[in-house]
């Protein structure tokens, strides 16, 4: 169990106290007022439980603790308190920024004890979302591999606006970040159910038939349907539902929800223009003069992350022989019949390697190009 606690106190002998009573406990750090203890917990990190005092000067302790919750989510907070701070008290342990209440003065005995309650609930929180990271990525996993070879260019588009969906979640720390990861594959799923004929019509947005509109138009809700009858993907659903909501009509929620949404609409686009064979810069560029369709923050992270995978990558000629993982085609994958196998910008996962290892091993010679042109990391 993780035992690194802060403690912030704007006295001195308080603070002496807490080092006396709970170092041989506990691993301890120390901060005289708020913003020092901001400092500390940034700077230092890996904090199970942050217990502070209410009254301080600079920054208060509920204050502190409710900047502290927005950066780690997951950490308890415990507020010391006096009997004339006991509103403003109450009010952050309501807005669920306090996990516990303690009165000043706190015998340590007491006060031991329910720095052990914080600790073990800490434990509980993680341990949750850790089994549960767990078994959702197991099972959108393989939900995006019964799309590998169903329909090819969904699943290439699945793997390439996952990838870039949670590594823009993650610059941005977006709290509960598995919702956009399901969300990318859920986005895609009802394709699934396409005739194969209409396929790559739909898929790089060409004139249909009236008929196929209309098959198209209850995929949303065919997904929101499969949503829910899967406990605790409700917030995954909303998701899905704003990603056409302009961010400008929406404040960010603190579920995340509307952050989640635009992260996932620029990702997709951005792959969707890519498909069509722009540039990156000239499709980054309007999507930066856009600012009612996409959020802007979202969008500067996007050019960053863009330019550090184009400086690390370069273009190679390889045999399929050659193909290795995390290798991503340059151009669609097709046997030497014309049978797609893998849609331009896929990247090279161990489902696709184990497709076109099974589709070569079902052939006397070659059945895929004698060259396939690939973007690889440059180590």
């Amino acid at each position: 169990m993780n035992k690194k606690i802060l403690c912030v106190d704007d006295e001195d002998s308080i603070l002496r106290g807490f080092q006396l009573n709970l170092r041989k406990e506990f691993e301890l750090s120390v901060a005289s007022d708020g913003v020092e203890g901001l400092e500390i917990f940034e700077k230092e990190g890996g904090f199970a439980l942050v217990l502070s005092d209410m009254r301080m000067p600079r920054m208060n302790g509920a204050e502190m603790l409710s900047e502290i919750k927005k950066r780690d989510h997951e950490v308890s907070t415990i507020l010391l308190t006096g009997h004339t701070d006991f509103d403003s008290a109450m009010a952050a342990v309501n807005d669920g920024n306090v996990f516990r209440m303690l009165s000043k003065p706190c015998p340590p005995e007491r006060l031991i004890k329910v720095l052990n309650d914080g600790l073990e609930q800490h434990d509980l929180v993680k341990s949750k979302r850790i089994l549960l990271d767990q078994t959702l990525r197991g099972a959108v996993d393989a939900l995006a591999e019964s799309l590998s070879t169903a329909k090819p260019l969904f699943f290439g588009r699945v793997q390439r606006v996952r990838k870039l969906a949670n590594e823009l979640a993650d610059s941005m720390n977006l709290q509960n970040s598995w919702r956009v990861d399901v969300a990318s594959v859920f986005s895609q799923i009802a394709y699934i159910g396409l005739p194969e004929n209409v396929t790559e019509d739909v898929y790089f947005k060409r004139k249909v038939s009236s008929q196929v509109k209309q098959l198209l138009a209850k995929f949303p809700d065919d997904t929101q349907n499969m949503l829910e009858k899967i406990p605790g993907f409700d917030e995954v659903g909303e998701i899905l539902k704003k990603i056409e909501v302009q961010p400008r009509y929406e404040e960010d929620d603190q579920k995340g929800i509307r952050l989640a949404a635009s992260i996932l609409r620029a990702a997709l686009d951005f792959d969707f223009y890519e498909e069509q064979g722009h540039d990156k810069q000239i499709i980054l560029s309007t999507l930066k003069n856009r600012p009612n369709d996409y959020d802007p923050k979202v969008i500067v992270s996007l050019e960053e992350k863009i330019s550090i995978s184009e400086s690390n990558s370069m273009l190679m000629d390889v045999t399929v022989k050659q193909l290795a993982l995390g290798m991503r085609l340059v151009e669609e994958l097709r046997m030497k019949d014309g049978f797609l196998v893998a849609s331009a910008g896929s990247y090279i996962d161990r489902q696709l390697y184990k497709v076109i290892r099974n589709y070569s091993s079902c052939f006397d010679e070659n059945p895929f190009p004698s060259k396939i042109q690939v973007r690889a990391l440059i180590s």
